[in-house]
């Protein structure tokens, strides 16, 4: 089964920028009670969103480590048959 992480990291920032879109079209509340509940979910969801970003960055240097050893591989398969 294939990683898809970076594909899962992209869908839930769309997913949260279209709700924030979305949250303060169809609000009911004053501008300065929307940004105040906005802050604080921001806060809330801080550490989560971190993690989320991290674990991006680690997958990211795997597959960077998974590309790069298999482009070794290939350039010594290469030479190997070619000499």
């Amino acid at each position: 089964m294939a990683d898809n992480s970076g594909d899962s990291l992209v869908a839930f920032l769309l997913g949260g920028a279209v709700g924030v879109v979305a949250g303060l079209l169809l609000a009911p509340r004053s501008g300065a009670e929307t940004r105040e509940q906005l802050a604080d979910w921001l806060e809330q969801n801080r550490e989560k969103t971190r993690e989320i970003l991290e674990h991006g960055r680690e997958a990211l240097g795997e597959k960077k480590g998974q590309v790069s050893a298999a482009w070794e591989a290939g350039k010594k398969a290469y030479r190997e048959n070619a000499g």
